[in-house]
């Protein structure tokens, strides 16, 4: 079973969706990590950006990749919505396309406190 499934909602964010992934791959943790894309439909060049560097990137063997990129724009809440959807994680994380993390420890800290702290839903 998925532990942590990230949901990245991206349009737009070809100069910013690289360090995006690089946030995410980089987590170190003992547990498998879905990484959800959804592009909705962007007019620049994120699609290449993103197929680019999946196509050139070793992947941690827990990290599992789904890529979808809408043929319609569905609009920021709708394709987020849909993100969700898609989802088979116990927890849910959120990297949007122009975010980063920086902390390689960030996901494994915040499931050991999850798992730690029962009483805890955020």
């Amino acid at each position: 079973m998925t532990e942590v499934s990230v949901v990245m909602i991206t349009y737009g964010h070809e100069n910013y969706i690289k360090e995006a992934f690089e946030g995410v791959l980089m987590q170190k943790c003992d547990f498998e990590v879905e990484l959800i894309i959804a592009n909705d439909n962007s007019p620049d060049e994120t699609d290449e950006v993103i197929i680019n560097f999946l196509a050139n990137k070793t992947l941690p063997d827990n990290i599992i990749i789904k890529y979808t990129k809408h043929e319609v724009n569905k609009g920021m809440m709708p394709n987020f919505i849909w993100a969700l959807e898609q989802v088979s994680g116990k927890y849910i994380a959120i990297c949007e396309g122009d975010d980063y993390w920086t902390d390689p420890l960030k996901l494994q800290k915040q499931v050991d406190f999850l798992e730690e702290n029962k009483d805890y839903g955020l």
